[in-house]
């Protein structure tokens, strides 16, 4: 029987706008997480267009991948966490927001379980409507 994780929400601010990084504790330890978007196209939207990014993983896989509709981009998040010579990168991942899609990052579990990503917000700060939140648990203690 495996027991369940206990997921807590990082402090993503997205009124700060993308790129962000910040230093949460997991458990005993602090671990810097770094966030960013990779966008194309777009620059023309207003900075109030909100793309959401869980729309795309709705889509059905069509039976030829040519025809599969592209994205408008993805969250891209970096976990660094304490090694023996230093820090290390544990998690360096493109995130796709499925509810039941986990990440392993060394000692950490990660999924993304919202991401509505504003224009306005990348690379820019402002409220425009993002709502970004992952989640973050201990694999093991």
């Amino acid at each position: 029987m495996t027991a369940e994780l206990l997921y807590h929400r990082l402090p993503v601010e997205p009124d700060a706008g993308l790129p962000q990084v910040f230093r949460c504790p997991v458990g005993d330890i602090a671990y810097d997480f770094a966030l960013y978007a990779n966008f194309d196209g777009g620059e023309d939207d207003p900075p109030e267009t909100l793309y959401d990014l869980a729309e795309w993983s709705r889509v059905p896989q069509p039976i030829k991948p040519e025809l599969q509709p592209v994205p408008p981009g993805h969250l891209v998040l970096r976990v660094t966490g304490p090694g023996p010579d230093g820090p290390r990168v544990l998690f360096l991942r493109k995130l796709v927001p499925e509810p039941d899609l986990v990440h392993a990052a060394g000692p950490l579990a990660v999924k993304l379980v919202e991401a509505t990503v504003a224009r306005g917000n990348l690379n820019g700060s402002g409220h425009y409507g993002s709502r970004i939140v992952i989640g973050v648990a201990q694999r093991w203690v």
